[in-house]
């Protein structure tokens, strides 16, 4: 499989693979969603079952299974994500071990499997890349989203780590900060907003006064991995319709 995208069966990463799909490069979803997977199996696309809760150790060793079984890929999308509506002094300590382990710890683990096996492979085009999915709350944190801010905080700053690490094998390292994107995360986050007063307020935060969509994450993200040039590496790409900078 040329291309692996973590959290392939919903959102973002389920886009991604929409659009690697229409580009004609073969894919891999991988997800902790084994009903959808399923579904994806029987309609031909590859699915593999990847909990990124587990520990370290575990999803390592997961990722050395897949290795053997598909072969090194091209290109890695980090897209798996989880939050909960808390802010941090009240998030239990199981909320902070779930959303470490999903959002920072399970990701560090494949992607520094991935890259080591890169390493002793060799090759020298920069045309490998990790294409790393973060948050523009790592950057201006939402309060009752701290717990999943912090962790966001921590996956940039080892995107950054490691784009230097790899960086004399020729292996790209990008991280790409949607803003408000509609995903069915977020559609869980929002589910007792009936009149959806909350979600029009979301929206309006940035100065295109709307919510992003998958579609246009995962336009960026493909662009980065097939299309960019060599030269953008390390890179914090912000995709928020301008919410950072909105005055």
């Amino acid at each position: 499989m040329d291309a692996w995208v973590l959290g392939g069966t919903s959102g973002i990463g389920a886009a991604i693979i929409e659009r690697l799909r229409g580009r004609g490069i073969p894919s891999l979803a991988i997800s902790n969603d084994k009903d959808t997977g399923r579904r994806l199996a029987s309609s031909g696309q590859p699915f593999e079952f990847l909990d990124l809760s587990q520990s370290g150790v575990d999803v390592s060793r997961r990722t050395i299974d897949l290795l053997a079984q598909y072969g090194l890929p091209r290109y890695v999308f980090m897209s798996a994500g989880l939050t909960r509506e808390e802010a941090v002094l009240e998030t239990c300590a199981e909320d902070w071990l779930l959303l470490a382990n999903v959002n920072l710890l399970g990701v560090v683990q494949l992607c520094n499997r991935i890259a080591r096996a890169w390493q002793v492979d060799g090759e020298n085009a920069w045309d490998r890349q990790i294409v790393i999915l973060g948050s523009v709350n790592a950057m201006r944190p939402l309060p009752s989203q701290g717990a999943y801010s912090i962790m966001k905080a921590g996956l940039h700053a080892y995107a950054k780590c490691l784009s230097n690490d790899v960086a004399e094998n020729h292996i790209r390292i990008n991280l790409i900060a949607p803003g408000a994107v509609w995903t069915p995360m977020n559609e869980t986050l929002f589910a007792d907003d009936t009149n959806g007063e909350a979600q029009r307020r979301v929206g309006a935060d940035s100065l295109t006064g709307r919510w992003g969509r998958a579609e246009e994450i995962a336009e960026v993200a493909t662009w980065l991995a097939l299309d960019s040039p060599p030269f953008l590496t390390g890179a914090e790409l912000v995709v928020d319709g301008g919410y950072i900078v909105k005055r």
